[in-house]
C-alpha cells in the first residue's frame, strides 16, 4: 500500500508541474509536511474525532425523543463538534503523549518518509470509510422532512394534569453569593412535603433542578416538566436577618396565582416556618385556582431546632448531590459536625450514613483509619432510632446487607424503605438493584421502571433498567435505554451492553461502540483487539494480547508505559457487581473456545458463593434457574428469541 500512496503523490506532483510549473522540490516539500502531519498523529486524530463524533451524534438523534429534547440538540452537538474538531488538530500537532505525560512534540530532525500502516491505521481508516458510507446511505433514504400532521384527536405528548407543579431551586441574592446550598435546601424542603399531598403530582427534584439558573421561560420549563405549575423564588441571608420571597406561576397564560415575601430573624424555627408558610399557601393557591377540594394542608417536620446543624445539613447535602472524589470527605466532615452540635438531628445522621457508604466507591480508603461500612451501618440505625419514619436508612442498610450477600435481610430493609417514601425514587433503585443481582429481572426492571416514572431525570435507574431488559432477553430494547443513559451520562459498564451490537447483527454499530469505549478509557490500542474479541470466538487470549501489544507500538512508537491486557474479563469471586457475568445470555466467556468450559465451572461456584440457591429455595427460583433434588440447583439463560 505505502508503493501505491508514494505512486500517487508522484503522479501528482507531475500534474503540477506540468499545470502550474512547480518546482521540483516544492513536491519534496509537501511531501515532507505530509509526512509530519503523520508523524504528529494528526490524520488520526481527525479520523479517530470523526468516528466518535458520528457516533455522539447517531446517540443524541436516538435518545432524543425518549429524553424530550428540543428539536435543536442535534443542531448543538453536531455545531460543538464542529468547533472542537480544529482545537483537536491543533493540540495533536503541538503535543504528544509520552508515558511520562503530554508534552511538546519535538521537531523530526530529518524526514523519514512514510512509515508503513499499522493495524491501528486500518482500523480508524474501516471505521472512517464505514461512517461515511452510512452517512450517504442515511442522506439517500433520508425521508420527506415535511411535518406529518396527527389525526384528529390524537395527542402527541400528554397534556400535564391541572393539580401539577414543579419547584425550581431558590436564586441566591445574599450579598456575598455564597448561599446556593441553602436556596436549594429551601426549594428541596417544600417540594418534599408536596409531594405528601394526596392528588398532586410534584416534578422530581433532579428534573427540575437542571433548570436552575436557566434564562428559559417559565411556560418551557412547565413544558418540559409536564406540568401546569411552577414555584420559584430567592433567598437573602443579610448578618441575623433572612428574606425569602416565592411565587406560584401558572404555565398557562404565565399567570401569577400567588407571591409573597417573608422578612423574619433568622434561627431554625423561622425557617422551618417559612417552609412551612409557602407550601400551605401554594397548596391553597391551587385549591382555589382548580376549584379543587382534595388537597390537604400540610406540615413542615423540624427535627433540629438548631440552625447551624441545620446550615451544616444543607451545605452537606448540596455536596451530595454533586459528590465526586474531591468532596466527600468535606461531606462527612460537615455532617459529623452538624450531629456533634444536634445529636437528635436524625437526618443529618441518615445523610452521614449515605455518605458513609458510598465514599469508598469514590476513593481508594485502603490506607485510611477508618471502617466506612461500620460507620454507614452505626449512623443508619441511629437514625432510624430517632426517625423511624425516614426511609434513607432503610436503603442504606439493604445496600450494605446485599454487599455482604444477606439477601433476605438487604430485600426486608428494601421493602421497609418503600413502604416508608414511594413517591422518593431512590428506593425503588435500590430494591431493583436486589431483585437484579439475585436473577429476578421482571421485578427489578418493574421497580426501575417505577424510579423513572417518578423521576424520569434519575439517569442511573435507566441504565440499570437497561441491564435487566439485557438480563430478560429484551437485546433491542437495552440497547435503545443504553443509549439514552449515554447521553444523560452514563457511561459506565459499556463493556456489559457492547456484546448487544454484534449479537443484533450490526457489527458496524458494534465496532463504534468499542471505538468509544475505547476513547474514554484513553484507550485506542485496544480497539482492533476488542472488535476481534467480541467476533471471534476462536481468538486465543495469547493473539489478542499480541494485536494489543502491536496497536501500542504503532501508537506510541515502543512499548514503554505498556500494560498487559487480560482479556478473560471473568475474575471468580464473592461480589454483587458480577450481575453482568452470572446474568447477561451474551458475555463472551460463555462461547468463547478459551473460556467456555472454565466459566461455566466458575459462573456456578460465583452463585453459590453468593448464596443464591439458598435464597431461592427460600423466596422462589428465577425463570432461569430450577432445583435438583433437595440441595442442588442449576442455572441457565433467559436467550432472545429475536436474535438473528
Amino acid at each position: 500500500m505505502c508503493g501505491s500512496i508514494q505512486g500517487g503523490l508522484r503522479h501528482h506532483d507531475q500534474q503540477l508541474a506540468q499545470c502550474i510549473g512547480c518546482r521540483e522540490s516544492d513536491g519534496r516539500r509537501m511531501n515532507a509536511f505530509l509526512t509530519e502531519l503523520r508523524r504528529r498523529n494528526v490524520f488520526r486524530v481527525a479520523a479517530a474525532y470523526l468516528v466518535v463524533g458520528w457516533l455522539l451524534i447517531q446517540v443524541t438523534s436516538v435518545a432524543k425523543p425518549a429524553l424530550h429534547l428540543p428539536d435543536w440538540t442535534d443542531t448543538l452537538v453536531f455545531f460543538l463538534l464542529a468547533l472542537g474538531l480544529p482545537v483537536a488538530l491543533l493540540l495533536a500537532w503541538a503535543f504528544e503523549m509520552t508515558p511520562e505525560g503530554m508534552r511538546p512534540t519535538q521537531t523530526a530532525e530529518s524526514p523519514t518518509g512514510f512509515r508503513p500502516l499499522g493495524g491501528t491505521d486500518f482500523v480508524i481508516i474501516g471505521l472512517l470509510a464505514v461512517v461515511i458510507a452510512m452517512t450517504g446511505f442515511q442522506l439517500v433514504t433520508r425521508p420527506d422532512s415535511a411535518p406529518i400532521e396527527a389525526s384528529s384527536g390524537e395527542a402527541i405528548i400528554q397534556a400535564p394534569a391541572d393539580a401539577s407543579v414543579a419547584v425550581l431551586p431558590f436564586a441566591d441574592l445574599s450579598p456575598a453569593g455564597d448561599q446556593a446550598y441553602f436556596g436549594d435546601g429551601m426549594a428541596e424542603e417544600i417540594l418534599n412535603v408536596l409531594t405528601r399531598v394526596d392528588g398532586l403530582h410534584v416534578a422530581s427534584r433532579t428534573s427540575a433542578f437542571q433548570f436552575r439558573g436557566d434564562t428559559t421561560g417559565i411556560p418551557d420549563i412547565a413544558r418540559a416538566l409536564n406540568v401546569r405549575h411552577v414555584v420559584e423564588g430567592s433567598v437573602r441571608k443579610s448578618g441575623d436577618q433572612l428574606r425569602i420571597t416565592a411565587q406560584l406561576i401558572d404555565s398557562e397564560g404565565d399567570r401569577h396565582l400567588w407571591s409573597d415575601t417573608f422578612d423574619r430573624p433568622l434561627t431554625a424555627e423561622n425557617v422551618f416556618a417559612i417552609q412551612d408558610d409557602i407550601a400551605n399557601e401554594i397548596v391553597q393557591a391551587l385549591s382555589q385556582a382548580l376549584d379543587l377540594d382534595g388537597l390537604e394542608s400540610v406540615a413542615i417536620e423540624s427535627d433540629t431546632g438548631d440552625l447551624d446543624a441545620y446550615d451544616l445539613f444543607l451545605q452537606a447535602q448540596a455536596i451530595f448531590f454533586a459528590r465526586s472524589s474531591d468532596n466527600v470527605l468535606e461531606g462527612i466532615s460537615l455532617l459529623e459536625r452538624a450531629v456533634t452540635v444536634d445529636p437528635r438531628f436524625a437526618r443529618a445522621w441518615a445523610l452521614l450514613a449515605a455518605f458513609n457508604s458510598v465514599t469508598p466507591s469514590w476513593i481508594d480508603t485502603r490506607d485510611m483509619d477508618r471502617d466506612f461500612i461500620a460507620l454507614a451501618q452505626d449512623a443508619a440505625d441511629r437514625a432510624t432510632e430517632l426517625n423511624p419514619a425516614l426511609a434513607l436508612p432503610y436503603s442504606i442498610r439493604s445496600n450494605l446487607l446485599a454487599a455482604s450477600a444477606d439477601w433476605e435481610a438487604a430485600m426486608a430493609q428494601a421493602n421497609a424503605a418503600v413502604e416508608r417514601e414511594p413517591e422518593t425514587a431512590n428506593v425503588w433503585y435500590f430494591r431493583g438493584g436486589i431483585s437484579l443481582n439475585v436473577g429476578q429481572f421482571d421485578a427489578a426492571a418493574a421497580d426501575y421502571q417505577t424510579c423513572l416514572d417518578i423521576d424520569p431525570a434519575y439517569h442511573i435507574c435507566r441504565r440499570y433498567l437497561a441491564f435487566a431488559e439485557l438480563y430478560r432477553g429484551n437485546t433491542r430494547r437495552a440497547t435503545e435505554l443504553f443509549a439514552e443513559g449515554m447521553v444523560a451520562g452514563q457511561e459506565s459498564l459499556l463493556s456489559v451492553v457492547a456484546p448487544a451490537y454484534f449479537a443484533l447483527g450490526n457489527d458496524q454499530a458494534g465496532l463504534y461502540f468499542i471505538a468509544y469505549m475505547t476513547a474514554v478509557a484513553d484507550t485506542p490500542h485496544l480497539t482492533e483487539a476488542l472488535y476481534r474479541y467480541y467476533t471471534d470466538l476462536d481468538a486465543t487470549d495469547a493473539e489478542l494480547e499480541a494485536m494489543s501489544r502491536q496497536s501500542y507500538v504503532a501508537l506510541h512508537g515502543s512499548l514503554e508505559g505498556y500494560q498487559r491486557v487480560v482479556f478473560d474479563f471473568w475474575v471468580a469471586g464473592q461480589t454483587v457487581y458480577s450481575h453482568a457475568e452470572v446474568w447477561s445470555p451474551l458475555v463472551p466467556e460463555r462461547f468463547r473456545t478459551a473460556t467456555r468450559d472454565r466459566f461455566q465451572i466458575t459462573r456456578r461456584q460465583v452463585l453459590i458463593d453468593l448464596g443464591l440457591p439458598a435464597y431461592w429455595r427460600a423466596n422462589g427460583f428465577p425463570p432461569q434457574c430450577r432445583p435438583i433434588g433437595a440441595d442442588d440447583f442449576e442455572c441457565g439463560w433467559i436467550e432472545d428469541p429475536d436474535l438473528p
